[in-house]
């Protein structure tokens, strides 16, 4: 059973739809329950989406995607070398907005920010890199 999932990426079209299915096929292969998988999938698309549409100089970003299954645990590991970008700096939406008063987009971090138990961020030698982790009991089922 692998325990150590890492992938990189430079092309978003092609690479964040293998990026999905093979992190899919990670989590399955070591029995993470299907409701944190599934929240560890939507934290992968929705971060490595926003690499790919806000952090581009020049050409598109090189992500790499580490992930790392333990005793109840996921951490994942996402570096780019994209604009410097702090997700956790960023202002949370106003939920308290009804839906035809919200602006578009804007929930996918929040959502991230809502699901994970730990979320840090640094920026070292012009790289982004968001660690993060999700907690699950070992028999669950859900």
């Amino acid at each position: 059973m692998a325990t150590e999932y890492n992938c990189t990426l430079s092309d978003s079209r092609a690479g964040l739809q293998a990026l999905m299915d093979s992190a899919e096929a990670f989590l399955a292969g070591n029995a993470v329950p299907d409701r944190a998988a599934a929240q560890m999938l939507v934290a992968l698309d929705e971060i490595v989406s926003n690499i790919f549409a806000h952090g581009a100089r020049e050409g598109e970003p090189t992500v790499t995607v580490a992930l790392h299954v333990a005793e109840g645990r996921i951490a994942g590991e996402i570096v780019d070398d994209g604009i410097a970008f702090n997700p956790l700096a960023a202002a949370a939406p106003d939920t308290g907005l009804a839906i035809e008063d919200r602006p578009i987009g804007g929930l996918g971090l929040h959502i991230v920010r809502a699901t994970m138990d730990d979320i840090r961020y640094d920026r070292d030698h012009g790289q982004n890199r968001l660690r993060f982790h999700k907690i699950f009991a070992l028999n669950d089922s859900d």
